[in-house]
């Protein structure tokens, strides 16, 4: 059994994780579709892709790279649960900008002339790593064990995508070494993985399953600059550009009284020089009020950023709760009052009725596979034919 538990999919908990590493400077965020408008919106400003999916047992043909002909970080997963992590760390430790803070430093130099494999057992063995993996396990006042004989639940995996110096990599820890999918420029390369992301989609939705629906459960996230920084930056250089064409008026006969007080060694190269400036007052006062709507909307935008840090610090500290004793008093205040009996009731005969259903919806699934079955072995062969289609989009061919 694994001493890695496993944790849920969620951008406050990988953010808060890495940031118990030593990593700053980075937040997770939901890809929630794959139209190009969405992909449009993460350029610029992401360090690599994060997938989530059912794990099914599969025949990848495609070649993956040595050690020694590959130029990005990867590590073999050699223990269970640790996949989301794993997959996190190969997009961090291959970043260009991201602050790795001194432990995940010292970690890529240590590794860096190790093999997949030894790199792997590195990651195991990190404490620090481990224990802010392990800080998201669910508390409970019981040790649950499950039955042998009860239904295996899906088993989930994560996987990485990247982009290192004009080509496209999939690192997945499974595998024997990273994968290269193509090259691509940093402009382009969240488009360009678009249908390899598709492609996976579509092999697990096209795989068969217990109850005979198509696989619906992915989760893409998007590794960022943490939102709050680029705010920062985007109000810097607006209170900059205000201050010069303060400076600007002032200096074509305007009383106006200066909003900020700013070095100009410190402005951004985007805000234009003084002298391109506008002359006209009345222009110069129509960038002015641009400048400071934009200001109050970017602050607006920072609120909003240091009230979803909120929201995961809540979220996480009750990840961590161990709501056991909660439950346990509630019962008792029910059984008090006479109510437990009959709240245990329902909720039996609701459980039982789902059961039921759900071996009812087991059953239609079986039979339906069997008279599929019984049908193609009664259906008359068809004729030999180099063009004869079964059923998909592709031909037959000698």
């Amino acid at each position: 059994m694994s001493d890695w538990c496993t944790i849920e999919s969620d951008p406050g908990v990988f953010t808060e994780l890495c940031e118990q590493i030593g990593v700053s400077g980075v937040e997770f965020t939901e890809v929630y579709s794959l139209e190009e408008q969405s992909i449009e919106a993460l350029k610029g400003r992401t360090f690599g892709l994060i997938f989530l999916f059912k794990w099914m047992k599969e025949e990848d043909t495609r070649s993956t790279l040595a050690p020694e002909e590959s130029p990005v970080f990867f590590a073999k997963q050699v223990i269970t649960n640790a996949c989301a992590t794993q997959a996190i760390l190969s997009v961090l430790l291959n970043a260009e900008g991201v602050q790795l803070g001194p432990e995940l430093s010292e970690f890529k130099a240590f590794t860096s002339d190790m093999d997949y494999e030894m790199r792997g057992l590195t990651i195991s063995n990190s404490e620090s790593v481990k224990k802010a993996h392990n800080s998201f396990q669910r508390m409970s006042s019981f040790e649950i064990v499950q039955d042998d004989s009860a239904e295996k639940e899906d088993a989930f995996h994560f996987i990485s995508y990247i982009w290192n110096k004009g080509k496209l990599y999939e690192l997945d820890g499974l595998k024997a070494g990273p994968i290269l999918i193509g090259e691509s420029s940093e402009e382009q390369w969240l488009s360009q993985i678009r249908p390899e992301i598709q492609r996976r989609m579509q092999a697990c939705q096209a795989a068969p399953s217990a109850d005979g629906k198509s696989e619906i459960r992915f989760n893409l996230m998007a590794i960022v600059e943490d939102q709050r920084l680029t705010l920062d930056k985007a109000i810097l250089e607006a209170r900059h550009y205000r201050h010069k064409v303060s400076i600007k008026l002032v200096s074509v006969g305007e009383d106006l009284e200066l909003e900020d007080d700013l070095d100009d060694d410190d402005c951004p190269a985007s805000v234009p020089a003084f002298e391109d400036l506008a002359e006209d007052a009345k222009l110069l006062q129509q960038a002015l009020q641009e400048q400071s709507d934009k200001i109050a909307m970017l602050k607006s935008a920072k609120e909003q950023e240091l009230q979803k840090r909120e929201k995961w610090r809540m979220e996480n500290a009750r990840r961590r709760h161990d709501f056991v004793p909660f439950v346990l008093c509630a019962m008792k205040h029910l059984a008090r009052k006479g109510k437990l009996t009959g709240a245990y009731a329902r909720a039996h005969r609701a459980a039982e009725e789902a059961k039921a259903k759900a071996q009812e919806k087991k059953a239609e699934v079986a039979a339906a596979k069997k008279r599929g079955m019984l049908s193609a072995l009664r259906a008359p062969l068809p004729e030999k034919n180099p063009h004869y289609f079964d059923g998909s989009s592709q031909a037959r061919t000698r």
